[in-house]
């Protein structure tokens, strides 16, 4: 009996391990699939996300007086398109970042935006011919009255004057550069308002009329000397509004320019874009602090 008894406990533990071995397998492929399934979205996230650095300018001068926090010698101007050129950025407009997020397309390595605001004649003067000069493409935000201003007043000061309609639509079809909406008349600071955003007192419905009139008055605008909408908004002063992008996408914008300072981390997420920070290109600054100042925040953004 004693010998049975053996034998049984004996089959007894060979059939336990075994159903045990059988159970540590699935639950360790299990356990590993859930492993290898994180690691692979991790990876996938990884790889979906662009680090964009915007450039943001908005006067160009041959006068080194008129230097200033928004004006930029045009010889430094030139001398970042060099950097950029150098340093294997390229350059990229708002058609291709957006083909990027929502379409499934390549953005090319090491992707940058140059953006000009206000729509000051001296882009026209001095860095159009340089952007052909070094193949480079640009993001022109117009103000719509400053704009109208100038079309009405045969005015070429290049000290203050601004584009006329011609020049915006010679401008759009030249094919390296983007027009976009920075408001039709809410590029000002006064003692009710900044830029767009809300005025003292005001409610929510009270500005959404106001702000989508005034968005909505330029892309009509934008559209009838162009052909083309503008699909980009710029924020005056980077001043945001509560709840201004729900305005924006109701509007018909897939994405927002502020002022920002910081290198954009894009991915497929469509709302990435109505937050686009941008570095001011001070014309007080070298070229190489102004890049050195940029990549530092992409440094760092990296860790």
């Amino acid at each position: 009996m004693s010998n049975l008894k053996f034998k049984v406990n004996k089959y007894i533990f060979i059939v336990f391990f075994i159903i045990f071995g059988i159970v540590s397998f699935f639950c360790w492929n299990d356990e590993s699939a859930k492993i290898f399934h994180q690691e692979s979205i991790i990876t996938s996230k990884a790889a979906d996300e662009v680090k964009l650095p915007v450039i943001m300018y908005h006067n160009i001068t041959k006068k080194p007086n008129l230097v200033d926090r928004y004006c930029v010698l045009e010889k430094n101007f030139e001398e970042d398109l060099k950097y950029i050129k150098e340093h294997n950025y390229n350059s990229i407009t708002s058609a291709e970042l957006i083909d990027y997020v929502c379409n499934g397309k390549d953005l090319p390595e090491n992707p940058i935006m140059i953006t000009f605001d206000d729509g000051y004649e001296s882009f026209y003067t001095y860095a159009y011919p340089l952007l052909k000069k070094y193949n480079m493409k640009a993001i022109m935000s117009i103000v719509g009255s400053y704009t109208d201003l100038f079309t009405e007043n045969e005015d070429h000061n290049l000290d203050y004057s601004h584009l006329n309609w011609s020049q915006v639509n010679e401008l759009n079809n030249c094919g390296f550069v983007e027009i976009q909406n920075h408001t039709y008349n809410m590029h000002e600071i006064n003692s009710k308002r900044k830029g767009a955003g809300m005025a003292k007192g005001e409610n929510f419905e009270q500005f959404k009329k106001v702000f989508k009139n005034d968005l909505e008055n330029l892309n009509t605008l934008i559209l009838n000397y162009t052909g083309k909408k503008s699909n980009i908004f710029t924020y005056p002063y980077g001043n945001i509004a509560k709840n201004s992008e729900e305005i924006l996408k109701e509007i018909g914008f897939i994405g927002a320019f502020t002022c920002t300072e910081q290198v954009n981390i894009i991915t497929k997420n469509p709302d990435d874009l109505y937050k686009i920070g941008r570095f001011n290109r001070a014309g007080n600054f070298s070229t190489a602090s102004f890049f050195k100042k940029i990549e530092k925040n992409s440094e760092q953004i990296s860790k």
